[in-house]
């Protein structure tokens, strides 16, 4: 056979199972955001859902932030609905303790906001009943510990307490080396944030660079600016993006993306044929948390990031004693952390150990108590691996261990 007949077999070959994967990868992306592609360099950002942003969300400092006398439906422990609400300062509502004078304020993400339960069920309500002190609830959800000391900066003088609670889940380290959300949690592309740097053991800011509304109608202009600034871009976003030749990328992160692959289509079908997927259906994203913790535990063994992450949780601390506060800050692990902890080890407790140098901060550690918690999965109120957040009894028992925490080392 002559040569160019093998030369042809081969093109052919290749052209029909570049067409097969082609197919394949856009069958999955159009239903599931974590397989991306070269579009998603430039996503559309749909103008309903934008401006919805920009009405509930939307802050030009902070990126976004919990807007005064809102309130949502989500969807809680075992289906049950639940519904938050903030109050006239932008806090989450706390019955019957809002008209009552406050000695603690909270900053931090979620887990601080107490997402998945009703206002009368976060910790920080619990813990108001204990010490019978209202105490104000300022988490806003995904935002990174540089977004809560950049918030507890512009709202503390409206708000002071004595005492300041900064509690985050220990992804933050992912988060405050990201710029666009997007590029880490691929699909949340309204999420532009400032971020700090360091230069000479000195924080340095570099403000958000979607600061005005205008700018998300031509945010392409400042991509150059934004992925020399987001450590996500290079290192995990372009990594893990399939372009043409798509026969040839999709192997480039195989494991990755053939097992989200499998299982978005096996859901597919299975739906087609009116078969009950909820057995399997958080399969697609359980690949994508086991990336993201892999990406926590070697965040936490970079100098370079967790050196940042002390010297913001430095500032805080000195923030808080300028203005005659005390500092408390803590860890709230997700469940997949603490899944890790209990087989492995505690991934970040050099990290916490490092910040006994820090002269007056009050750290209180959740994890030794959680890890060993009979009810693991009754903290949480979703059904898998990762957890969701933490549940009503969940939020009880933050409470108890924070009051706890709070009377042995004399913070109040």
């Amino acid at each position: 056979m002559e040569i160019w007949v093998y030369v042809a077999i081969i093109i052919v070959g290749f052209i029909v199972l570049e067409a097969i994967f082609r197919y394949l990868i856009f069958k999955v992306n159009r239903v599931f955001q974590w397989l991306i592609l070269q579009k998603d360099e430039y996503p559309k950002l749909p103008l309903k859902e934008l401006e919805k942003f920009f009405e509930h969300g939307y802050d030009q400092e902070l990126g976004w932030v919990r807007k005064p006398n809102t309130e949502h439906n989500e969807i809680g422990k075992n289906s049950r609905v639940t519904k938050w609400t903030t109050n006239s300062n932008a806090s989450r509502a706390n019955p019957d303790f809002d008209d009552m004078h406050s000695e603690i304020s909270c900053y931090g993400d979620s887990f601080t906001f107490c997402r998945q339960v009703n206002d009368n069920e976060t910790w920080e309500h619990y813990l108001s009943k204990s010490l019978n002190t209202n105490i104000q609830n300022f988490g806003v959800g995904n935002y990174g510990i540089d977004q809560s000391l950049l918030y507890l900066k512009k709202n503390f003088q409206k708000n002071k307490t004595n005492i300041i609670i900064l509690a985050v889940v220990p992804d933050t380290i992912s988060r405050i080396v990201s710029v666009w959300k997007h590029y880490y949690e691929y699909g949340n592309t309204f999420g532009f944030k400032p971020r700090f740097f360091l230069q000479k053991n000195n924080l340095i800011l570099n403000k958000n660079p979607i600061n005005s509304q205008e700018k998300f109608s031509n945010y392409e202009k400042y991509l150059e600016e934004i992925r020399n600034s987001d450590f996500f871009y290079k290192n995990k976003f372009r990594k893990e993006k399939i372009s043409f030749p798509y026969s040839i990328t999709v192997f480039r992160n195989a494991k990755r993306n053939f097992r989200i692959i499998y299982w978005v289509l096996k859901i597919q079908n299975l739906k087609k044929k009116g078969i009950d997927t909820k057995d399997i259906d958080w399969n697609p994203m359980k690949i994508i948390m086991e990336i993201n913790l892999k990406w926590r535990l070697r965040l936490f063994k970079d100098s370079e990031t967790t050196k940042l992450l002390k010297e913001i949780i430095q500032e805080f601390s000195d923030f808080a004693k300028t203005n005659e506060s005390k500092p408390v800050f803590a860890f709230l692990p997700q469940k997949d952390d603490l899944i890790f902890i209990k087989k492995n080890h505690n991934f970040f407790q050099n990290f916490l150990n490092e910040l006994n140098s820090i002269k007056d901060l009050h750290i209180i550690d959740f994890t030794n108590i959680l890890v060993k918690d009979p009810n693991l999965d009754e903290l949480f109120s979703d059904n898998n691996e990762y957890g969701g957040h933490y549940s009503k009894y969940g939020n009880e028992v933050i409470a108890s261990i924070f009051e706890e925490e709070l009377k042995n080392k004399k913070i109040i």
